[in-house]
């Protein structure tokens, strides 16, 4: 596997240069915590989150091709929500292979743009609501609102300088990541995607606006509808902003973190919302999620509000700053997922930025460790939350933390 790896690195590396010059970037991210008790196993606890290299060269005057080799580990979760290691832990894979066309250029269009799409590919929504600490109003950290990654195409439009962009994408194979044995409906139906935005900036309004409708591979008949909202004001050294998600599913396989399936009509609900202040380089945030629906119904509990966060941020320096926050688990949720516990995780420490691109953080954190043993959906941390698949690196009862996160 490794070498036919290495193989496909040294044929991008061959076959770029034949189209135009080749731009390399990548990300690489690390989370640690340790409780430093020898005795106790589960006082030490790390995960690599992320790592990537990008390619990208453009062909022709129109035209890119982006491939991405990654190793996250998001593939090592055995569907248990325990995120297992596998016996192929640290070997690559291809992210993405596609080549991306820039229609609107192409025919000379000056209001309008028609881009493309077209290898494999996760083909998501925008997902641009994201901005507080803890990042409970951000849809990714706990839905995914894409396709699984297939063969496929997305048709990306803007109208009115850019006001209004629809979305549409289609897999071109009936199994789930290229699986023939796997189908997304009993029938070998494609997975397929439609959405919209509305950017209001044009209109010196500060308001997003996004819906979807998705058609994925969870089990048979899964649909996922939801909207995403941000409105963003700045006076100067002052900010403001709220936002958050809303998202249907139907006949999701399993709630995560309860181990109970869901029966084939379930329809169920999760959103999340967030507010922040900003004032002289200062910022203060306050976030929360909820989930209820059919699933939570048939478990007899009420996680209609289920978790919340408040998280501060402040930089001295353009490189050094300090960030503190708290978590906490609400209702049901806390009795039955979060270690019947209120208290989840309390985090201070501080962030460095020597250069571009490269950022550290080191601090202390306080843990509940019934909390963290439980490990449930909405458990997340201000700094060591894996963002790839949601996974709170938190050891025990917690300890010192550090992460590394390079984006070249």
């Amino acid at each position: 596997m490794k070498k036919l790896l290495v193989l496909a690195m040294v044929l991008i590396f061959a076959a770029f240069p034949a189209f135009a010059e080749m731009k390399i970037s990548g990300e690489f991210d690390y989370y640690m915590v340790n409780g430093f008790d020898k005795d106790e196993a589960k006082s030490f606890d790390d995960q690599l989150n992320k790592l990537e290299l990008d390619f990208s060269a453009s062909v022709g005057d129109y035209s890119k091709m982006n491939i991405e080799l990654e190793e996250d580990g998001s593939w090592n979760s055995k569907g248990d929500n325990t995120w297992a290691k596998s016996p192929e832990e640290g070997a690559p894979s291809f992210n993405y292979a596609k080549i991306i066309t820039d229609w609107g250029k192409f025919f000379g269009l000056e209001k309008a743009g028609i881009k493309t799409t077209i290898g494999l590919d996760y083909f998501e929504t925008k997902n641009k609501v994201n901005f507080s600490g803890f990042g409970y109003e951000y849809s990714d950290n706990f839905i995914n609102p894409h396709m699984s990654r297939d063969f496929g195409g997305k048709l990306d439009l803007t109208f009115v300088d850019g006001l209004i962009q629809p979305y549409a994408a289609l897999s071109f194979d009936t199994g789930v990541n290229n699986n023939k044995d796997k189908f997304l409906d009993g029938d070998g139906k494609p997975q397929w995607m439609v959405g919209a935005a509305l950017d209001f900036k044009k209109m010196d309004i500060p308001l997003w606006i996004e819906g979807y409708y998705i058609a994925y591979n969870m089990t048979e008949d899964t649909r996922t509808w939801g909207v995403d909202a941000m409105y963003n004001m700045d006076f100067d050294q002052f900010g403001f902003k709220v936002g958050g998600y809303f998202e249907g599913v139907q006949n999701q396989a399993a709630f995560k973190g309860t181990g109970v399936n869901a029966d084939k009509d379930n329809k169920d609900y999760i959103w999340g919302a967030a507010v922040a202040f900003n004032a002289f380089g200062a910022q203060i945030a306050v976030s929360g999620a909820g989930y209820f629906g059919d699933t939570a119904d048939d478990l007899d509990v009420e996680m209609g509000f289920a978790a919340m966060g408040v998280d501060a941020s402040y930089f001295f320096l353009d490189w050094l700053g300090i960030n503190a926050g708290v978590s906490f688990a609400f209702g049901d949720y806390k009795e039955e997922f979060a270690g019947d516990t209120a208290f989840q995780t309390f985090e201070v420490g501080a962030i460095v930025k020597p250069s571009k691109g490269v950022e550290y953080r080191i601090g202390y954190m306080l843990a509940d460790d019934d909390a963290t043993d439980a490990r449930g959906y909405f458990l997340r941390t201000l700094n060591t939350t894996c963002p790839t698949h949601g996974r709170a690196v938190t050891a025990e009862k917690g300890g010192l933390y550090f992460t590394t996160k390079i984006d070249f």
